[in-house]
């Protein structure tokens, strides 16, 4: 019953927002993917701020629920590991202030999709082929937001996606959000 209260009061009483990203993860010869473009991301995320607890400890702090489709790449090649699916979202953002400013995502979830692997992962003489693979996934991300009007903002993040069936490094993403509530 606490619950059913609570909840719906820190809504109306908070500032809550919902938004688009995209994202990729580039090629990086030296880095990462072997030089190659390896995916795209599209997801669509809720978050809600939380109310400042302290006046002496003001650090902005939200709650962030998402889902995310991940796509391999735009050409008919495959790699090893190569995800595809979806990812069901949870995190934790730290912003430094409300205005422009940087901030710190940590979090988790589900992957719900397939891997590209061989049918026996210890055989390497087994074949490649995409099978599905649920694991628990975690992320971390830094990024800067910002406002562009009174209820629309945008935000910028490169974010490192692992798990043990799925592997993104540092994608960059791109989102714009629509805010609504007190500040």
């Amino acid at each position: 019953m606490f619950l059913l209260l609570f909840v719906p009061a820190t809504v109306l009483a908070t500032e809550g927002s919902i938004g688009v990203w995209a994202g990729s993860a580039p090629a990086a010869p030296r880095l990462f993917n072997d030089g190659l473009w390896r995916g795209a991301c599209l997801a669509i995320e809720s978050t809600l701020r939380l109310p400042t607890s302290s006046m002496l400890f003001d650090l902005p702090l939200s709650i962030a629920v998402g889902a995310e489709y991940i796509r391999p790449t735009a050409s008919a090649m495959n790699l090893l590991g190569d995800y595809r699916g979806w990812i069901v979202r949870g995190s934790l953002v730290w912003y430094a202030s409300g205005g422009t400013a940087p901030y710190l995502r940590l979090g988790g979830g589900a992957s719900l999709g397939e891997r590209y692997a061989r049918t026996v992962e210890w055989d390497t003489a087994s074949p490649l082929q995409w099978q599905r693979r649920s694991s628990f996934a975690v992320f971390w991300g830094v990024g800067v937001q910002g406002t562009l009007a009174a209820h629309l903002g945008w935000a910028v993040e490169a974010e490192c996606l692992t798990g043990d069936q799925v592997g993104l490094l540092l994608p960059l993403r791109l989102g714009l959000s629509y805010r609504w509530g007190a500040k």
